[in-house]
């Protein structure tokens, strides 16, 4: 399973440099020998010259087109030494410059023309948009253009996290891709075992919550009393966007290692009365902190209660992963205090000695201190950075229109899930009834809904 997994990198890769390969005989005309790393002067003055005859082409569309794929036919065949550069190059050479941005500021101020107002303005919007705009705005005309410009972010991503500054690149990046993407233009797929092997081979490589281990375990999450769903974007016909994995089971589950495991019974789907979002994977670095949209788990609601009159409650079973880590510094910044203001009357050498030892020996912590444990995570949930919570996980289904409705002691005893939350998993509510509601609470007002066990844990001593 390894060896296919590795190939599917290549694959993706491919699809997109079809697209550009209709010129990759001439484009050595165009650019010269330019060397993969980019490290000659030479290279990077021919490079630079190329950009800008793309911001400005000498010709009609055909040639515009032309020395756009010829641009990014380079960029594919560009070491990741040559990538940083390019994208550098693209980040601190084309920004409108201070002098015009200042010159048509004052232009549209002192303009007393009524007649010119609105002309003025446009040109104002133009200049303050980078040059650099109109070079991706003349990939997404291509037919993997948009898939291309995803990965370009990806790469940029890749190395902002590596100390490079590419903010203003990142920035149009964001631009361009978050006016693409949306709910409404995702296609929803079901997803089953006579599904194409590329897309299943996809599914178990960018699997992110639970690992999927064997192709017999990938077997058993697209049993019959399982789904699995993968959100889709016209311009990215063959790559999923999204991966939802989602359990038809008989209660609220409690415990991640009981969902997977691959040797307990199959149930009857038409039983069902739980479905249960166990897994949500997005698949494309390029498209983080892009919203595609605030209603994508209600997309997969509606469809399963089409499916199944039966089912009747809808959650999730889902990870805290910054749960340690930000116990670990409220506790190490002043925990007393914080501890006295949530109201818990116990030492910070204690409950410190509790969270080293979990991962060792989960089963050594008293209940007592199980319960503090898990009211400290209930207000970790509760937690926020200016109006949003600062959980990932948390954000996303509360922006999807969730409340949080229970957390569950020991629901994940691997070491990761030990590690990360202590073990402790949370359920999300999904009612349909209440889904708008909650999403307009959460992202208009910064109201987190949570159920009234929650509300218990919150409470103060």
């Amino acid at each position: 399973m390894e060896n296919s997994l590795l190939k599917i990198k290549y694959r993706t890769i491919s699809s997109v440099v079809k697209v550009f390969d209709e010129v990759t005989d001439v484009v050595l005309s165009w650019v010269g020998n330019i060397g993969k790393d980019l490290s000659r002067k030479q290279d990077i003055d021919n490079l630079l010259s190329k950009m800008r005859e793309c911001v400005s082409p000498k010709g009609g569309e055909v040639k515009a087109r032309y020395n756009t794929i010829s641009l990014g036919n380079l960029y594919l065949q560009l070491s990741d030494v040559g990538k940083a550069r390019f994208l550098r190059m693209l980040n601190d050479r084309f920004n409108s410059t201070q002098e015009e941005v200042d010159s048509k500021i004052s232009e549209y101020v002192n303009n007393t023309d009524s007649a010119l107002e609105e002309k003025l303005r446009f040109e104002l919007i133009s200049v303050l948009s980078s040059p650099r705009l109109s070079i991706l705005k003349q990939f997404m005309s291509l037919s993997e253009g948009v898939k291309f410009l995803v990965d370009m972010r990806a790469d940029a991503i890749t190395l902002s996290r590596k100390g490079e500054n590419f903010f203003a690149l990142e920035r149009d990046l964001k631009g361009v891709l978050s006016s693409l993407f949306d709910v409404g233009l995702l296609e929803l797929r079901h997803i089953t075992w006579d599904s194409p092997a590329s897309l299943l081979e996809k599914l178990i490589f960018y699997e992110a919550v639970h690992a999927i281990s064997s192709w017999e375990d990938l077997r058993h999450r697209l049993e019959s009393d399982r789904r699995c769903f993968a959100f889709f974007h016209y311009k990215m016909p063959q790559e999923p966007l999204i991966f939802v994995e989602v359990a038809l089971v008989n209660d609220v589950a409690n415990s991640v290692q009981a969902l997977l495991d691959d040797s307990a019974p199959k149930k009857d789907p038409s039983e069902a009365k739980v479905a249960i979002f166990y897994s949500i994977s997005n698949t494309q670095v390029g498209l983080t902190g892009i919203s595609l949209g605030n209603f994508l788990i209600k997309r997969v609601v509606s469809r399963l209660s089409s499916e199944f009159s039966n089912i009747k409650t809808y959650a999730t079973l889902s990870p805290i992963p910054g749960f340690v880590r930000w116990l670990n510094e409220v506790l190490a910044s002043d925990g007393d205090a914080f501890l006295r203001s949530v109201g818990i009357s116990h030492s910070v050498e204690g409950l410190q000695s509790y969270i080293n030892s979990i991962s060792s020996d989960p089963k050594s912590i008293p209940v007592v201190s199980q319960e503090l444990l898990l009211r400290l995570c209930a207000h970790y949930l509760n937690t926020k950075s200016g109006s949003r919570v600062i959980d990932p996980v948390a954000h996303f289904h509360l922006s999807n229109g969730a409340s949080i409705r229970r957390l569950n002691w020991m629901a994940d005893t691997s070491q990761k899930g030990l590690l990360s939350s202590l073990g402790i998993m949370v359920n999300y509510s999904y009612e349909l009834s209440k889904i708008d509601d909650n999403h307009e609470a959460y992202v208009v007002h910064g109201k987190v809904t949570y159920s009234r066990e929650i509300a218990t844990l919150l409470k103060k001593s």
